[in-house]
């Protein structure tokens, strides 16, 4: 019996259109990150009762998953489109909510630590979490020479709106 299933080599996966990349690759290292944040998302929104909080996180895991489509596209033949639109949409749209919340809470004059309640401590781990994607993303995009601007801008405005999220859920 055969089977026409190719087993990858330990150590493998695929990026769009290329068998055995490493996992070692950076463009996998970035995919994982960016992935990582999503799930610290996924965590935070599990405490948060507000309905429009817990959509706007979930529209943001969204928004994640396109950009982890693009980073799994650099130096493919299915590689995406790197204009200076590319994103621009999601990232006015996460500035938007940034601009409601900042209304909404009142910034320390001092810093302070989180975690007094669920919602705070699990958005500090996701704003954590998004912080290092983006210096991951800042490095490997460069490695790469894929600008990227408006996805770079959009995991700093992300840990932004964890931020805020943390200042309006604090105790």
């Amino acid at each position: 019996m055969t089977n026409d299933k190719k087993i990858k080599p330990i150590g493998t996966t695929d990026l769009f259109g290329i068998s055995g990349v490493s996992k070692s690759d950076r463009r996998i290292q970035l995919l994982g990150a960016l992935d990582e944040a999503s799930a610290a998302l996924s965590l935070a929104k599990a405490f948060i009762q507000d309905e429009e909080d817990k959509q706007s996180l979930e529209t943001c895991q969204s928004q994640l998953s396109s950009l982890m489509g693009f980073v799994a596209s650099i130096g493919t033949n299915h590689d995406l489109n790197d204009d200076e639109q590319f994103f621009a949409q999601e990232l006015e749209e996460l500035e938007g909510k940034l601009e409601n919340l900042k209304e909404a809470v009142t910034l320390p004059r001092k810093f302070i630590f989180f975690g007094d309640n669920p919602q705070t401590g699990t958005l500090d781990i996701a704003r954590t979490i998004i912080r290092r994607a983006e210096r991951e993303a800042t490095l490997i995009l460069n490695e790469f020479g894929v600008k990227l601007d408006n996805g770079r801008q959009y995991l700093n405005r992300l840990s932004t709106l964890c931020y805020l999220l943390i200042l309006k859920y604090r105790s």
